[in-house]
């Protein structure tokens, strides 16, 4: 594994630490020979994923685009700096990104792959480099004006959602019950590599700083107004949905039959429930007007992580992303 940032990464499989300078990122390139010109899929993935979650996707992909993925600070393979700052947000992220791009000498077009957190990352880098992105696939991505930034407390310890939704899912299995160990698409060995980053001390430090950043991400976004600026012009925008009601209603069930939550906080979590998609699909959908250019799915039966569950639809979209981009082209 290389440590030089001069090397040439336009070409073949390659793989490396490259500096911004307080420390060192790992960073991985895979698939074609890249020609001048074509787009290389960057990878944005959620707070405080595992690189290993993406496998699949990657060696699918990486049959016909460059792909791109990389550890942020302090998770992976990657360094931490002297001193790991309390709050990672993702303007801090968009910009690391930035200054590893550069450092590696890896030129635009990018088509951007973000999931989660990554809907938010991405969208900061997208601010640093508008004319630089020709495409993006928001895989179940937050945005600025999702309902969940109404349902929970801003906290410095790290409590997410709201306090009846964390009685009902106390001691609850999240992995196991709620179905991800089984659903998931990756094999029992890169499952296990993907438990093992999670298990990391680094990795959960870094991993705790970036929820701290997220707490206070919307407001930072919704700031440049981006809904209403359409930065990507006519380069096309894929919104790929997980139907994520399913994993809230496991998690409702494996909590009651514990007998978790008085009634009243019971009523809450059914009342999320009830109306989860009639909230979350006009947020979603509402990424559309990045662009004049859009589509946009749900995956049935598909919980949050749809790049463990059906790597496939992932992998389908960022084809069609490709391929509008490409129509761009031409015409």
């Amino acid at each position: 594994m290389s440590t030089e940032s001069t090397q040439d990464w336009e070409h073949g499989e390659k793989s490396g630490l490259v500096s911004i300078g307080t420390h060192k990122l790992y960073l991985e390139v895979s698939g074609p020979d890249r020609k001048p010109g074509e787009p290389i899929v960057v990878l944005m993935q959620g707070l405080g994923a595992s690189l290993k979650e993406w496998t699949v996707v990657k060696n699918q992909v990486s049959k016909f685009s460059r792909y791109l993925q990389y550890d942020r600070t302090g998770l992976g393979q990657s360094e931490s700096p002297p001193e790991l700052p309390r709050a990672i947000g993702a303007a801090s992220v968009a910009s690391d990104l930035d200054t590893l791009l550069r450092n590696a000498g890896i030129e635009p077009p990018f088509v951007i792959v973000a999931h989660s957190w990554g809907g938010l990352t991405s969208r900061e880098f997208l601010h640093l480099r508008p004319k630089d992105i020709v495409g993006i696939v928001f895989v179940d991505a937050n945005q600025e004006n999702h309902f969940y930034y109404r349902l929970q407390p801003r906290s410095e310890d790290g409590v997410y959602w709201a306090p009846w939704h964390l009685a009902i899912d106390k001691d609850v299995d999240f992995l196991e019950e709620v179905g991800l160990a089984r659903e998931q698409k990756l094999g029992d060995e890169l499952w296990a590599g993907v438990l093992s980053d999670r298990a990391m001390p680094a990795h959960e430090a870094a991993s705790k700083a970036e929820f701290r950043g997220w707490q206070t991400d919307d407001a930072t976004l919704a700031a440049k107004k981006q809904f209403k600026t359409q930065p990507l012009g006519n380069h096309p925008v894929s919104v790929l949905r997980a139907d994520s009601k399913i994993e809230h209603q496991r998690s409702y069930d494996a909590g009651v039959a514990r007998g978790n939550g008085t009634e009243e906080e019971r009523a809450s979590y059914r009342d999320l429930i009830a109306h989860w998609e009639e909230q979350d699909i006009p947020v979603q959908q509402e990424m559309l007007k990045l662009s004049t250019v859009g589509r946009f799915r749900t995956v049935p039966g598909s919980g949050h992580c749809i790049q463990m569950i059906n790597p496939e639809a992932v992998v389908e979209e960022v084809k069609w992303v490709l391929d509008q981009h490409q129509g761009n082209e031409s015409t």
